[in-house]
């Protein structure tokens, strides 16, 4: 049966979930999807993410030169406060922290409703459907929206440079791909992540669009974009805070600093400013086939041994922190 576009899903839902794809602060970005979902009609947009964060060593402050390279696949459940649904979800609050240390989504539960959702990534494909699932039965939803930032969730393997932050998103999309209700997979700040070369990032999104993949694109509001703003103003990322360029027109070539002290180029272009809307079986079934080989995975070793095994590098077999000065 053939996926609905994203508008015919919107106008026909009461309780949507939109959550960021790969950690971060992609379920700040994630706000431009639930705004428009909101001026269409849907009752209730509430916003989540993935249990996925580059934060510093407890107690210490990010600095140009000592920087995090593997992100925490950290273990949910372990947040206070936090109110479990099950093994892989928990709702969150604007106090939740471990160590002092707060995840993007509560930020989200400050600006949007008082609370957030979080999936667990330690469950491997089977634990974040799973937490999907626990997540969309509570609150009854009839529609999910994941929302990634950058690139690499369309990434092959094949790229000549590693993507260097997909087995999260890959995750994700593995869990995507085991739901019931009516799910899809965004794409926002198109490239922005500097993960890919432009040009293999094109020929991926044409071998998908090839593939009837495409359900729709996004033009966000500005209100919601200046929104965007004001919410990294408060829980910064380097790779997030981007998509505003994109949403203020200032294309060109930016320097963001992700993994090392020089900084990589990201280009942000016109196609960094919608949110591409996308059937997430046939992302999987014609450019992100690694998300189908994570389904069956039912722990995180499991999931990163997989990964490894199809020639991938997966983000969190890195060293956490790197300081870079002598």
């Amino acid at each position: 049966m053939t996926t609905p576009t994203i508008e015919e899903a919107a106008l026909e839902s009461k309780t949507a979930l939109v959550m960021g794809h790969g950690g971060g602060s992609d379920c700040l970005v994630a706000s431009l999807v639930a705004d428009w979902l909101g001026r269409l009609g849907v009752q209730r947009v509430i916003l989540g993410g993935v249990a996925c964060q580059w934060w510093p060593p407890a107690g210490e402050q990010k600095t140009a030169l000592r920087m995090t390279v593997g992100p925490d696949f950290y273990q949910p459940l372990d947040l206070s406060p936090a109110k479990p649904l099950g093994a892989h979800a928990v709702i969150v609050t604007a106090d939740s922290q471990i160590d002092g240390r707060q995840p993007h989504e509560a930020t989200v539960a400050r600006h949007f409703g008082g609370e957030s959702f979080l999936i667990s990534l330690r469950g491997g494909g089977q634990g974040v459907a799973d937490g999907m699932r626990q997540v969309v039965a509570h609150y009854g939803a009839d529609l999910l929206v994941s929302v990634d930032v950058g690139s690499d969730t369309l990434s092959t393997g094949n790229e000549i440079r590693p993507t260097q932050t997909s087995l999260a998103d890959h995750l994700t999309l593995a869990g995507l791909l085991q739901q019931q209700c009516r799910a899809y997979f965004g794409l926002a700040g198109y490239g922005v992540d500097a993960e890919m070369e432009i040009e293999e990032l094109d020929r991926n999104l044409s071998t998908a669009v090839k593939a009837g993949a495409l359900r729709g694109v996004i033009a966000p509001s500005y209100p919601a974009i200046e929104r965007v703003g004001a919410l990294h103003g408060e829980a910064d990322d380097p790779v997030g805070s981007l998509v505003l360029k994109a949403g203020r027109g200032e294309f060109g070539l930016h320097r963001t600093l992700k993994s090392n002290p020089f900084g990589e180029v990201a280009r942000v272009g016109p196609a960094s400013l919608p949110v591409w809307v996308f059937d997430p079986h046939l992302v999987a079934d014609s450019v992100a086939e690694h998300a189908k080989h994570l389904v069956p995975t039912t722990t995180l070793d499991e999931a990163v041994q997989t990964y490894r095994a199809l020639g991938r590098i997966p983000e969190v077999g890195l060293t956490r922190f790197v300081d870079f000065q002598r």
